[in-house]
């Protein structure tokens, strides 16, 4: 599934602004550090 989000991501990336694709980017990274500290902290 993240595979399916990144490929795409490629394929709008000639059609969306570069600054406005790294705030997206930005966005999801941070969201998934977010998920994985989450993660640990239930084991």
């Amino acid at each position: 599934m993240i595979y399916a989000i990144a490929g795409g991501a490629r394929m709008g990336a000639f059609q969306l602004n570069e600054s406005l694709l790294e705030r997206i980017t930005r966005k999801l990274r941070d969201g998934w550090k977010r998920v994985e500290v989450l993660l640990c902290a239930m084991k």
